[in-house]
């Protein structure tokens, strides 16, 4: 039997469970990126929310998220979830697929809009948090340790896979289609989220493990009191500041100062999928081997120096005399960026997603699922907070390097995030051992 249908298959209740949450996570994934990005970006432009009401409505989510805190609380007066956390996740589609596609037609104005948006928003967001956290303490069950790595390798390659071809298609579709389409594409969307609410509320239920009913505080007390859990936070918060910390700026940088097309910019996005079909087996297999921690570090060490160099991309071209042929200035340095980063990012990517769960203890999951929620989406706040800062006190700033004068302070930012990527490696290579988590203690 082939190790997909030992993990996945329709026989045994737990690879069933994992078979479910497989799906559920690709139908998600899926829904994400055609309801963000540059197809959330054309939608919002078609009722006349313009760049800067588009960033106000992008903090909403991080705002919401901060009511996690009481997640623990409410979803332990439930003992059997499936149906709470199914009817959540239906609101959030709901109200963010239909809701804020009929609000432009029911209200004038274009601030009026933009309020009505964030509010609606706002309730998407939250009850997408308590679903959230209530699903992750629950499908974590079927994810046993001796599968996880196969069964999160298999999970981002299929996400990767859809993400890569959306996003091929994405800037032909939004630049030749009608107005109507994307309008047409959110209501296809919430069909899609219904499926994806029938797939998650499809696995068996086990019971919650809980010492006793959390208080309010202990969302906090709980999870403090784990040192290799809070340690793992660490690291958590750092990579999602240095993620953040430049991607608001990134994609308007590389198009509008640096000239790079759209194609070739959607092309390097979509090579990440090849790579994950021929390198997850590579880092799968060292995982497995060694940790997840360590693979963590050495993929970091092959994406933050290139990430660094990232930052001295220049607009211009330059010809090859014997072929007559110009190319852009930034076409190699991106392939010799960007290609390297894509298979350091099959392993960083993989291991990362098992750091909600490797210092995780069996009871009391609920807290410690809404706290790394918590930790995650501070850490992409902060960074994309900085990020905005920095580049509103960076508006006259320039700087020479390389023969070219850079007139914004995007190209440190971009670097700034392989610096952060080097304080992330130094961490795990001086705390391995405090960070690797008891084999005597039984985990999630």
């Amino acid at each position: 039997m082939s190790k997909f249908r030992q993990v996945y298959n329709f026989k045994d209740p737990d690879a069933k469970g994992r078979l479910c949450v497989l799906i559920f996570t690709v139908v998600e994934g899926f829904l994400i990126y055609i309801t963000t990005g540059i197809f959330y970006t054309e939608f919002l432009q078609t009722y006349g929310i313009d760049i800067h009401g588009a960033g106000i409505l992008s903090f909403i989510p991080y705002i919401a998220s901060m009511f996690v805190l009481i997640t623990p609380e409410l979803l332990n007066r439930f003992p059997k979830r499936r149906w709470m956390l199914g009817i959540c996740k239906f609101l959030y589609y709901f109200i963010n697929l239909i809701g804020l596609t009929l609000l432009p037609l029911l209200v004038e104005g274009n601030t009026a809009r933009l309020v009505g948006m964030g509010v609606l928003s706002f309730l998407a967001s939250l009850f997408n948090v308590i679903a959230t956290a209530g699903y992750a303490a629950w499908h974590i069950r079927f994810q046993p340790e001796e599968v996880r790595a196969y069964h999160l390798s298999v999970s981002q390659f299929a996400t990767a896979m859809v993400a890569g071809i959306l996003m091929l298609s994405a800037g032909w579709l939004c630049d030749h289609l009608p107005d109507w389409f994307i309008i047409a594409l959110r209501y296809f969307a919430f069909g899609l989220g219904v499926l994806d609410v029938i797939f998650l509320m499809l696995p068996r239920e086990v019971e919650y493990l809980v010492i006793r009913a959390p208080k309010f505080s202990d969302i906090l007390s709980i999870p403090l009191k784990n040192k290799k859990f809070m340690m793992t936070m660490v690291i958590v918060f750092l990579w999602q500041f240095s993620l953040y910390c430049y991607s608001s700026q990134l994609n308007y940088y590389l198009l509008h100062d640096i000239g790079m097309t759209q194609t070739f910019y959607n092309i390097i996005i979509f090579a990440y999928g090849p790579f994950f079909i021929f390198c997850m087996n590579f880092w799968r297999k060292r995982i497995e081997r060694t940790s997840w921690f360590k693979v963590f570090a050495v993929s970091l060490l092959i994406v933050a120096p290139l990430q660094i160099v990232y930052g001295f991309i220049q607009p211009g071209e330059f010809t090859i005399a014997s072929l007559a042929l110009t190319i852009p200035l930034y076409v190699p340095l991106v392939l010799i960026v960007r290609l390297p980063q894509h298979f350091g990012g099959v392993g960083h990517n993989v291991a990362f997603a098992n750091f909600q769960y490797i210092n995780m203890p069996l009871t009391n999951r609920d807290c410690y699922t809404s706290f790394y929620q918590i930790v995650f989406n501070l850490g992409g706040l902060a960074g994309l907070g900085f990020g905005i800062i920095f580049t509103k006190l960076t508006e006259n700033f320039s700087f020479t390097a390389f023969g070219y004068t850079y007139m914004t302070g995007t190209p440190l930012l971009i670097m700034l995030c392989g610096v952060v990527q080097f304080i992330i490696i130094a961490y795990i290579f001086i705390f391995r051992k405090q960070l690797e988590p008891d084999a005597s203690v039984e985990r999630a």
